[in-house]
């Protein structure tokens, strides 16, 4: 099969980072023999049209024999590429995708979610975590094409930007030194409708529970409320919440909310459409690992506790289970 056909694949580790980390990228084809060269490059955003410009990562001009590259003391948040090639002359194959490395600064949002009613627009806040002292917010709207600063909307107090009250904030927000570090992005929609549908902002790990809420200007008693993912009813009850116990990657989709019958077709009745992201890993593998030790410890604390009621030891004997 002709190289040009192929779509690598990259991973990087770690994918968050301690300051001063080293990175390890792999890069592997659908087949894997002899005669490949792999080419490395760190993809830099041109923003606003939100394409990416390809630089070689220093040492990888003539490419890598090896499927992996390390890069030494990484510091902050960067986007990588690789691609492969072979014969004489090369054919290469597609760019893989962009995989970040993601630095320990994060942008929260207040309230946590990513539908907000325009009118309440005026308490919305957005906060910088991280290694650095000077913090802007950027936003980046796709329906206007342009990029942003909290000044322009709002007004920044330290590591915070509070938007003023506006009729539009939809848009990618993120945070940003001058000195190029940058947080995670999420995507906010403000609405005038008469529902949101409320969730958390920031991509939920798998495994992990997650309640989704319609939300009502004014309160509704003992209506149906209906729930739809990507445009598909899923939920009609009057509890107004849609519970996964632990979501997957399968229940990644558009999510909305509105009010059952007459009312849901209405203009402004239904929530927009939101996305839901879901992560696949938890940072580190903390909460695997803690389940791992759960399960453990219930079941020998189990088979103890049955031991127990099954045998009684004989006089000057100790009770020893096996």
């Amino acid at each position: 099969m002709s190289a040009d056909k192929l779509k690598p694949n990259l991973t990087v580790s770690p994918s968050w980072l301690s300051s001063g980390d080293s990175v390890t990228l792999n890069c592997r084809v659908k087949y894997p023999d002899v005669g490949w060269r792999f080419y490395w490059y760190k993809a830099i955003p041109n923003l606003p049209t939100m394409l990416y410009t390809m630089e070689p990562l220093p040492g990888s001009s003539n490419g890598t024999e090896q499927p992996y590259f390390i890069v030494y003391g990484q510091t902050q948040t960067a986007g990588y590429v690789c691609r492969a090639a072979r014969g004489n002359p090369q054919s290469f194959t597609y760019n893989s995708e962009v995989k970040f490395v993601w630095s320990g600064a994060t942008l929260s949002v207040s309230p946590d979610r990513a539908q907000h009613f325009i009118t309440d627009t005026m308490s919305l806040s957005l906060t910088c975590a991280g290694d650095s002292a000077e913090w802007t917010v950027n936003r980046f709207s796709s329906s206007s094409g342009y990029l942003t600063h909290c000044a322009t909307w709002g007004s920044m107090t330290g590591p915070t930007c509070y938007i003023n009250g506006q009729s539009f904030i939809d848009g990618v927000y993120w945070c940003e030194t001058t000195t190029g570090l940058f947080s995670n992005a999420v995507n906010i929609t403000g609405t005038h409708n008469n529902a949101i549908v409320d969730f958390p902002v920031h991509p939920v790990t798998e495994g992990q529970p997650v309640t989704l809420r319609c939300k009502w200007k004014t309160e509704l008693n003992l209506a149906v409320i209906s729930f739809y993912k990507n445009d598909k009813l899923i939920q009609n009850d009057t509890r107004g919440e849609f519970f996964i116990p632990a979501v997957s990657k399968s229940d990644e989709g558009f999510y909305k909310c509105g009010r059952k019958g007459r009312m849901q077709r209405s203009a402004g009745s239904t929530s927009p459409a939101s996305w839901m992201s879901i992560k696949g890993d938890s940072p580190v593998g903390i909460v695997s690992f803690m389940r791992i030790i759960l399960v453990c410890v219930l079941t020998v604390a189990a088979g103890i506790a049955v031991c127990v009621l099954h045998r009684r030891p004989q006089q000057g004997e100790k009770l020893c289970c096996k």
